[in-house]
């Protein structure tokens, strides 16, 4: 009797984690639907549509469809990221073809300026001459009254036209700090200031084939679940902890990307046998508590960090290397 109501118990504990594993799964899914940063019309509504979908086919599924979910929300975040960094692009050509073409427009205006000045002013001096030699004074008072209105009215159209220049200056200067704050947008990861894996995807494809460089894979295991322990603020501070200890960690010259929310890619100009020495010293320095404040008090939440070298790289070309490098963090 005490093993049977023992077996319940324990069945009964199993059913209550699956269904809080379950609602933390749709949780998980209808916070990305809902906290999906707006792009335009056709882009976040249809892919907010999809999260959904998701969530309420999860809800209803069997657990052999709930794992197969697993694939198709990873392919629904890379699509929306994909398109993200298509229309982050867009809006950066876009920025730079219309500061191009307010470039030209004020190099226009202040060629403009030049030259139109030049002709009005040098007309100018050959009027007061005339000036000179006219006999008759109310002829001479006549022409030298509108040689001193034609005078005054280029002056003021010289002061419009140059705070027109700055005005569009002005703005020259707006666009370059948008298309910088794009760019940066675009190519770094804000939570630990890496790259983000679109720049290292693009980084990867202009390596040269043959290249020296070691791969290393840094996969964190706890942020996650910090993430849902502890709320977003605990873990942005959390994972900026752990990459101001992973660049300790690597070289400087180290290219370092954020490849998923808990996984890191370091790119390292070094041998096969000082990448093996940097595995060792950064598995043995990363898999371990971080501290973090929480309410005022300083708890230590424990990271797992596994580090491996990417072997056989050596000659492999680029295209090669980013598959071999996408496979080892499936």
């Amino acid at each position: 009797m005490i093993s049977i109501q023992q077996n319940l118990t324990d069945l009964e504990k199993s059913h209550q984690m699956r269904t809080m594993a379950l609602e933390c799964y749709l949780s998980a899914i209808n916070g990305m639907s809902q906290y999906a940063v707006d792009l335009n019309a056709t882009i976040t509504p249809p892919h907010r549509k999809y999260l959904s979908d998701l969530a309420a086919e999860v809800a209803e599924s069997s657990l052999e469809a709930m794992a197969e979910s697993r694939s198709t929300l990873r392919g629904l975040l890379r699509d929306y990221r994909d398109r993200a960094a298509d229309y982050l692009g867009g809006l950066r050509d876009q920025l730079g073809s219309t500061a191009q073409a307010l470039q030209e427009m004020v190099e226009g205006l202040s060629q403009c300026d030049t030259d139109h000045t030049s002709k009005l002013r040098g007309a100018l001096v050959r009027l007061r001459e005339v000036v000179k030699s006219l006999e008759g004074g109310a002829l001479r008072a006549v022409v030298a009254s509108a040689a001193d209105t034609i005078e005054q009215s280029l002056e003021q159209i010289r002061k419009q036209h140059q705070f027109t220049v700055a005005q569009f200056q002005t703005e020259l200067r707006l666009l370059h700090s948008r298309i910088d704050s794009l760019e940066s947008a675009a190519s770094v990861d804000e939570g630990t200031k890496f790259s983000n894996r679109r720049f290292i995807d693009e980084y990867m494809a202009a390596m040269p084939a043959g290249g020296s460089a070691s791969f290393l894979i840094v996969k964190v295991r706890g942020l996650a679940e910090a993430r849902a322990k502890f709320g977003a603020p605990i873990a942005d501070d959390l994972v900026a902890t752990f990459g101001r200890r992973l660049r300790n960690t690597l070289p400087k010259e180290a290219v370092v990307g954020r490849w998923s929310e808990q996984d890191f890619l370091a790119i390292v100009p070094a041998s096969k046998t000082a990448a093996g020495a940097l595995v060792q010293r950064a598995t043995d320095h990363l898999s371990m508590p971080y501290a973090c404040m929480i309410g005022g008090k300083v708890v230590r939440i424990p990271l797992v960090v596994t580090v491996e070298c990417l072997a056989g790289t050596a000659g492999a070309t680029p295209e090669a290397i980013k598959e071999r490098v996408a496979a080892a963090f499936e």
